[in-house]
């Protein structure tokens, strides 16, 4: 019995922690890429801050999914790990991450999930921009290689994670203050998806269409009423894939990702 309770209580620690993080979701959109992390990181040829913003004093929750190579540089992977805990540089502070598996320990081939949680705290500046850092250990044939994603594996990237202050709309993406809810559906689709906006303002605004390498395939005008607005998008002749849009005017700009698989 006295070896028992021991090992009775760290169970419930453990259980304690882990129900604190929310579950970290996947996104197997990310086999349509050559990417490592989904989202996206950003890159000069792709501008867009693809983790969801913070705010101040209001709880956060951001899935990433990690795509494990199976080689590096030519070399075979057997593994990528983070450590549990101050693997990730530059996290607001409130901020923490927990991972599935919950050792952190990535099999090559697999899809591994990073969840970055908790709420944000008046400890922090805001607004404010973070870059973040994530220090892995990549295990190959030939010794462990540490490596700092995204940055020390594709130079020029970046993990920016926005937050604001307190008053600030929580939303998937930058939502400009403009937006409750910007969907399309279905996703992924074959030709045709319908687009659906509620619009806190009314006005003209800015559909566009972009690959993963940012080039812009589709560009089209149109009017927002305050409520719900529906518009559809024809895929036309564009390649099956990831493509991102944005809906924005002159007071900002809010982000999606869309699928297309025939």
């Amino acid at each position: 019995m006295k070896k028992t309770l021991p090992v009775l209580f760290a169970l419930f620690c453990a259980l304690s922690l882990s129900a604190q993080a929310p579950m970290c979701m996947r996104d197997s959109v990310i086999y349509g890429t050559d990417s490592l992390l989904w989202p996206l990181p950003y890159t000069d040829a792709a501008p867009n801050y693809n983790l969801n913003d913070a705010c101040i004093d209001k709880p956060y929750n951001q899935s990433v999914t990690v795509n494990v190579p199976t080689s590096y540089l030519s070399i075979p992977v057997t593994k990528v790990m983070i450590a549990t805990t101050n693997a990730i540089s530059d996290l607001p502070a409130g901020l923490t991450y927990a991972c599935d598996p919950p050792n952190c320990v990535f099999a090559a081939g697999s899809l591994g999930c990073i969840i970055l949680y908790g709420t944000p705290t008046n400890a922090n500046m805001a607004p404010d921009t973070f870059d973040l850092g994530i220090t892995a250990t990549v295990t190959t044939a030939l010794g462990p290689i540490q490596l700092v994603f995204p940055g020390e594996v594709a130079p020029g990237s970046h993990f920016y994670l926005t937050l604001k202050t307190a008053e600030c709309l929580v939303g998937n993406y930058d939502l400009g203050n403009q937006f409750t809810l910007l969907k399309n559906a279905p996703n992924p689709f074959g030709n045709q998806t319908l687009i659906t906006a509620e619009s806190l303002v009314a006005g003209d605004f800015q559909f566009e269409v972009f690959d993963l390498l940012g080039q812009r395939v589709h560009l089209q005008k149109l009017r927002l009423e305050i409520g719900r607005n529906e518009f559809t998008f024809d895929a036309g002749d564009l390649a099956n894939g990831a493509y991102f849009y944005t809906l924005s005017n002159r007071d900002g700009k809010a982000v999606r990702r869309m699928v297309i698989a025939r």
